[in-house]
């Protein structure tokens, strides 16, 4: 069965079966150089650097560097100078931009699940949505993921420490807990 056959296996129990090895949750090269980029322009605050300087300090490709710069600028996270000498530079607070937010710039909305995600009309992208058994549980899921992108700061990923998860629930339910 080939790869396209796989992917059009019919619904099993209200869930999609997936072939493995198929990734359900990645971030895209694209993303990942840009949050180095990002990183690296913290870390100098306020300093001009090129694409060329960010590229050779991680050893990338200067093209797809100034392509996450260029998104970057765009999006108005960082600023940039014209010129000889010029280059890219971040002058916000690491510490009001966050993980979250920076992942948006380069991968754009995003859900774990089709069923919370909509398309420009605004209708679920999910036909069996109302129906659906495990709705509800995705819906925590995809919210407690992204609200943990959202706990993470540029700050944070420039000292390379996790901040103090703000979950305001313990990780073992109850029930979890009268079985242990």
């Amino acid at each position: 069965m080939c790869l396209a056959d796989q992917l059009r296996i019919p619904y099993r129990s209200g869930t999609v079966s997936r072939p493995p090895g198929i990734p359900m949750l990645k971030i895209s090269k694209l993303t990942d150089y840009g949050l180095l980029a990002a990183v690296y322009l913290a870390r100098h605050g306020g300093e001009v650097a090129s694409a060329r300087e960010i590229a050779e300090f991680y050893h990338l490709p200067v093209p797809m560097i100034t392509k996450v710069l260029k998104t970057l600028h765009q999006s108005e996270l960082i600023e940039s100078q014209r010129g000889v000498g010029g280059g890219y530079l971040f002058r916000g607070d690491a510490e009001t931009v966050t993980l979250g937010q920076l992942i948006d710039v380069f991968e754009g909305p995003w859900d774990l699940v089709e069923c919370e995600t909509t398309d420009d009309q605004g209708h679920a992208a999910c036909a069996i949505r109302v129906a659906c058994p495990s709705r509800r549980f995705m819906f925590g899921i995809n919210r407690a993921v992204k609200g943990a992108f959202e706990q993470v700061t540029l700050g944070d990923l420039t000292r390379g420490v996790m901040p103090v998860a703000r979950v305001g629930k313990p990780m073992l339910s109850l029930r979890a807990e009268s079985h242990l």
